[in-house]
């Protein structure tokens, strides 16, 4: 995963969904909060992103955010410039950046607080064409329709395929939740709540703004609670090194 390229400067984590799939243990916790291998799971994220070279980090914050802020504390001590971003109200995807637009940078990464994608963050901020306004780091999946699946036409994103559930799974492209955007995108939104995957991405898609790149990459998220047990042993394994 080394690059010769400089890494991006800013990665941004959103941090303030409810977790209820998780039940109990979400009630009290921020989903990102919960342990996983004896560590909050945004700390082991938190260091991935460090340990590529990103040193500027902003957490999007709702829920629980009294916990977020206690984290960082901690957090400060691993040599970042950190910012916290608290919604007055719960606001999507998207409109937790629009309230957050005065902390970022011209382009950022965007990172969901729940899964893990470890794939070079240098590599997806990699510039291809000038039009593109939004890059999305996509993974092969058998079973995409536990996500909804990404249609890609060479390296431009072209659509998506809501959630289904089937007794027989059906591979394809699923978005692993690491995204790179110009600021730009958020500077055009109006602030309220906005969703980036139902409210964005659609009307940059069809205008050919969206790009997509696939990683072969360790992938997991903590949505669900069979997975946040797998995430035991397969989180430290697959950052090991």
């Amino acid at each position: 995963m080394a690059s010769d390229r400089a890494p991006p400067r800013q990665a941004v984590f959103l941090v303030g969904g409810l977790g209820t799939r998780l039940g109990e243990l979400t009630r009290a916790t921020p989903k990102p909060l919960v342990e996983v291998a004896g560590r909050p799971f945004l700390d082991w994220l938190v260091d991935e992103t460090l340990r590529q070279g990103v040193r500027d980090i902003v957490l999007l914050s709702g829920y629980r955010a009294a916990q977020i802020e206690a984290a960082m504390a901690r957090l400060a001590d691993l040599g970042m410039t950190l910012t916290h971003s608290v919604e007055p109200e719960p606001l999507g995807t998207a409109g937790a950046l629009v309230h957050a637009r005065a902390h970022l940078a011209e382009d950022f990464l965007l990172l969901n607080g729940d899964s893990l994608f470890r794939i070079d963050l240098t590599d997806l901020a990699r510039p291809d064409s000038p039009d593109t306004l939004m890059r999305l780091a996509l993974r092969r999946e058998p079973d995409a329709g536990r996500y909804g699946s990404v249609r890609l036409d060479g390296d431009r994103v072209t659509g998506f395929a809501e959630k289904a559930s089937s007794a027989e799974p059906t591979a394809g492209l699923i978005n692993g939740g690491v995204y790179w955007i110009r600021r730009s995108v958020v500077e055009n939104l109006a602030p309220g709540p906005l969703s980036l995957e139902r409210d964005v991405l659609p009307g940059l898609v069809a205008a050919g703004r969206v790009g997509g790149r696939i990683y072969d990459a360790p992938f997991i998220d903590i949505g669900i609670p069979e997975s946040l047990a797998l995430a035991q042993t397969y989180v430290p394994e697959a950052l090991k090194g």
